[in-house]
């Protein structure tokens, strides 16, 4: 089709965030509507999702942990992917290490965050346990538990974004929606073909390490060289649930592909914990994952059946 993306900027949930959509001119009235529908619902899942936010589900949630709570569908929705982000990831991505988070010195919007001496979480171990209660909108934690969905919640969000959109334009030939490198797209960009998505190099600033082509999905990163605090710029956000410690062992950035955002993004903090060896086991136990695994010295490795149209820098199959 002759087109072009009307895109649509914003910041929500922390994040530069990013709608667009396939149009031609004669579609900017829709195309308008379909990138405030996604806006809106970013904004309606950082309402019930942030745990900065002392007045959303969230905070209540973890508020009353012990007791049932009422809360908005879209946490019932996003507790029930952690949930299971947890079984199919072995436990290496747990909803519940928010209080060895806070303890390591995350314990605000990391734009706020001040320096501090980490401490060990008294009292916590991984594995707490959640109950949702569909029927009568509510859930409940295990007392002294607290949930923190940042990354799943920014791909829970990108998805509901992009089902927002085709519900406000339901001619739309294609959208993506990008929260801050949680990515969801769906049918065709302007120039046909698949839609592509550039992998920022974690070791070269402005260096692309790889241009992935996706028709439909998510895509997610994560790593321990941004988002760093602490005492020198020593700890990051990505904590072991084996430990309550930032974790040791792993990549410095790993991209993740697969069917919906939110499952990209849990199971790339997981990829994030595990050495080379385990990151290949945990994609080819998961075939409608793959994955780029870039280790500390710049080798990459490429994890099931990534879609990698363009190499900028040696790829090593695995």
């Amino acid at each position: 089709m002759n087109g072009r993306l009307e895109r649509l900027e914003f910041h929500a949930m922390g994040t530069a965030c990013a709608a667009a959509v396939t149009m031609t001119p004669a579609d900017q009235p829709s195309a308008r509507r379909a990138g405030a529908a996604a806006r809106g619902e970013v904004a309606a899942c950082e309402r019930v999702l942030s745990r900065f936010d002392p007045d959303s589900d969230l905070s209540r949630l973890n508020a009353a942990a012990g007791r049932w709570t009422p809360v908005d569908q879209r946490l019932l929705d996003a507790l029930e992917l952690a949930l299971r982000a947890r079984e199919e990831t072995g436990g290496r991505f747990d909803p519940t290490v928010l209080p060895a988070l806070v303890a390591a010195g995350y314990d605000r919007s990391f734009e706020q965050l001040v320096t501090r001496t980490p401490r060990r979480a008294e009292g916590w171990h991984a594995g707490s346990s959640i109950e949702v209660d569909r029927d009568a909108a509510q859930a409940r934690l295990e007392a002294g538990a607290a949930v923190d969905l940042g990354g799943i919640g920014k791909g829970y969000a990108a998805g509901r974004a992009l089902v927002a959109m085709r519900d406000a334009w339901p001619r739309l030939a294609g959208a993506l929606v990008d929260l801050g490198g949680d990515i969801a797209v769906w049918g065709r960009p302007p120039e046909g073909g698949p839609w592509r998505i550039a992998v920022a190099d974690p070791l070269v600033a402005g260096r692309a390490a790889a241009t992935l082509a996706i028709r439909s999905g998510g895509v997610a990163t994560s790593g321990r060289n941004v988002r760093r605090f602490g005492p020198g710029a020593s700890l990051h956000h990505l904590i072991d649930p084996a430990t309550g410690e930032p974790a040791g062992p792993g990549p410095v950035a790993v991209t993740v592909v697969a069917p919906e955002p939110a499952e990209a993004e849990a199971h790339a903090t997981a990829l994030a914990m595990m050495t080379a060896h385990d990151a290949a086991a945990h994609v080819a136990s998961h075939p409608q994952l793959s994955a780029l695994y870039v280790e500390h010295d710049g080798h990459m490795l490429r994890l099931g059946t990534l879609p990698v149209t363009e190499r900028h820098i040696l790829v090593r199959a695995a």
